[in-house]
């Protein structure tokens, strides 16, 4: 597909009022100082088919500004392009314009946004059509890649371009066909184990962090043990060994020494505990009879204490009960004495005639006697009937108020012969309560030593007495103090061979360390190797890849991987102009190196569209290529100058 520009047609667009420009679908030059407005050419047209400026920018300025750099109202912002699409014509219209309402009760109106309508080959289309249409004829990115020399390097990240040049390329090089081509490949197509050469490069870098941030940590450990070690001592462990063999010789002899004293002392220990019985059984025995004497009295003291709570409580619910019942009468009665006031009021009741009562609504005169006698017999039996209602309404609350104060009444008087009945049996109880406080003083009165079954539990003890006394004790202070003596020489002993078992555990765990570290530097140098196989593979992959697509474009070349300090391998995506990187190159071969990419992009797409080259003027020729190409040259002239080619 080959797009050209036929006419395009600027209204008040960014400062442009009014401007068609014919190119015929032929390359056009355009000429003039800066800020005339060459590249709001360029901004026009990519605003009208993708809503952004030369720049990319979606955020630019559209409407014509005024002297004081403020937008211009009420201005329809228009752009319309004829396009020449493998020899078809398509007219696109887009315009922008700002929305004004007037509010209810407000003079003038007042801003409230915008609107832009769209239009293709004169027919209003809505945005979602007209973005359609534009996406079947070019993509955006695709437009972005084949109009602008500068956007492949300046906008597109080099993994983007990297990307793109190998789809580019046709290449059919993969992963398993150049691990496949050498051996010394083998061992990473072994461990790869079904994943890709980035990730198991990712594996790869983590297990090597991970075993680095191992081997940091031993050095230190190490000389943390080292420093416990005690390189100097003159002490014979095997001295101490002997020593202490000595020492629990003599130990055994005191353990037998103290089994002999034990023996001895059984029969000794067995009449002290039959004392020891006998005095636990007499206490025993005191307590008992104690006890009893005085849970005579607490029982009963404790029974009727709780018959007098019982009574209290059923004298207050009665006294409480006896005041509700008497607040009741007295309420009902002071009822009862209203309802006597109200009956004398209805009884003295009269009727009252309004004076409009016999006075026709309607003429405004007054009834005839006939009718005024019917309205008045009419009002008479209506009244009637009222006070007979509201005297047998107060005769029937009257009733039932005189029931429930004699009711309430009969109650009372069973509350207070209640009450009464309480009041003495609570007499009587206190009184027996006072009894019993009078008989309790004999309680501490009592002698439990005059007990016949008493007196005989205490000669029993002081027989049992009299037989331990004369019991000869052996005093085993001294040989204890001895065997106690001689554990504290063995536990220093121990002390002193401990030193020597934490040594060697601590030169043994040293060893482990170091042997440890060894290792994880092995390991550390076989994942290594593994890296420098990938390495190579990736040099091998981008060198087949570079030339696979350096062999698609004249001008330009491209590295896809750079060499580091260390040797390893970085990948990337520069572009060489003749073996300069792109960025150190001057203006006119970055637009020729440019136009060298976008050649290969249409060649690959299909595509053909119109280039824009701002700054043409660095350059004197350009290469060969089939697209039309509009030039944006800076000169001195102070207008807009506009130059197609035959």
């Amino acid at each position: 597909m080959e797009i050209r520009i036929y006419n395009l047609k600027l209204k008040n667009f960014k400062g442009i009022r009014d401007l068609e420009i014919v190119f015929d679908g032929k390359n056009t030059n355009i000429y003039g100082k800066n800020a005339t407005g060459k590249t709001t050419i360029f901004d026009a047209f990519k605003w009208l088919f993708f809503d952004k400026d030369s720049n990319d920018r979606k955020d630019f300025n559209v409407k014509t500004l005024d002297e004081n750099n403020k937008p211009i109202h009420y201005l329809e912002h228009e752009v319309e392009a004829t396009l020449i699409i493998d020899g078809q014509d398509i007219n696109f219209r887009k315009m922008l314009q700002e929305k004004w309402v007037k509010k209810r009760g407000q003079e003038q109106q007042e801003f409230s946004g915008h609107e832009t309508s769209y239009w293709i080959d004169e027919v209003p289309v809505k945005k979602k059509d007209y973005e359609e249409k534009i996406n079947t004829i070019i993509p955006e990115s695709l437009f972005k890649q084949i109009t602008d020399p500068a956007f492949f390097n300046n906008q597109m990240s080099w993994k983007e371009r990297r990307e793109l040049l190998i789809n580019i390329s046709g290449s059919t090089i993969t992963d398993e066909s150049i691990l496949n081509s050498d051996e010394q490949f083998t061992t990473l197509r072994s461990n790869l184990e079904g994943r890709n050469i980035e990730d198991y490069s990712k594996v790869l870098a983590s297990k090597i962090k991970d075993l680095n941030n191992q081997k940091e940590t031993i050095p230190v450990r190490i000389d943390e043990l080292t420093k416990t070690l005690i390189t100097e001592h003159n002490i014979n462990y095997e001295e101490l060994e002997k020593e202490k063999d000595n020492y629990n010789l003599e130990i055994q002899k005191i353990d037998d020494e103290m089994t002999d004293i034990q023996a001895r002392a059984k029969e000794n220990i067995k009449k002290a505990d039959q004392l020891a019985i006998a005095k636990n059984e007499l206490n025993n025995l005191k307590f008992r009879f104690e006890a009893e004497h005085s849970n005579k009295f607490a029982q009963e003291t404790i029974n009727l204490k709780n018959e007098k709570s019982l009574l209290e409580n059923n004298l207050r619910n009665s006294k409480q009960k006896s005041e509700d019942i008497e607040l009741q009468i007295e309420q009902d009665t002071k009822k009862k004495n209203d309802l006597y006031k109200k009956w004398d009021e209805v009884v003295n009741l009269e009727l009252e005639f309004e004076p409009d009562s016999f006075i026709c609504p309607t003429c405004k005169r007054e009834y005839e006697t006939d009718k005024i006698n019917e309205i008045k017999k009419e009002f008479e039996n209506n009244f009637n009937i009222h006070k007979e209602s509201e005297k047998q309404m107060i005769n029937k609350e009257g009733q039932i108020l005189k029931a429930r104060i004699e009711e309430n009444t009969i109650i009372r008087e069973k509350l207070q012969v209640e009450i009464n009945e309480l009041n003495i049996k609570l007499q009587e109880i206190n009184k027996k309560l006072e009894e019993i406080e009078g008989q309790q003083s004999t309680v501490r009165d009592f002698d439990v030593t005059t007990l016949p079954q008493y007196q005989e539990k205490i000669k029993e003890v002081e027989n049992l007495q009299e037989i331990v006394n004369k019991i000869v004790t052996s005093d085993t202070t001294e040989i204890q103090n001895k065997k106690s003596s001689i554990i504290e020489q063995i536990n220093n002993i121990d002390k002193k061979l401990n030193e020597r078992d934490v040594q060697e555990k601590t030169k043994a765990r040293i060893e482990e360390l170091e042997k440890e570290e060894e290792e994880i530097s092995q390991k550390i140098q076989e994942l290594e190797a593994q890296q420098y196989q990938i390495e190579q593979f990736t040099k091998t992959k981008v060198e087949l890849l570079e030339n696979a697509i350096n062999s698609n474009f004249e001008i330009v070349k491209f590295r896809l991987f750079k060499t580091q300090i260390n040797g390893g391998l970085e990948e990337c995506c520069d572009t060489l102009v003749n073996g300069v990187p792109y960025s150190d190159v001057n203006n006119a071969h970055k637009i020729i190196a440019g136009l060298d990419i976008i050649k290969t992009l249409s060649r690959f797409h299909n595509r053909i569209a119109p280039i824009f080259i701002d700054n043409r003027e660095s350059i004197n020729n350009l290469c060969k290529i089939d697209a039309q190409i509009i030039s944006l040259i800076v000169t001195e002239d102070s207008k807009l100058r506009i130059e197609v080619k035959a």
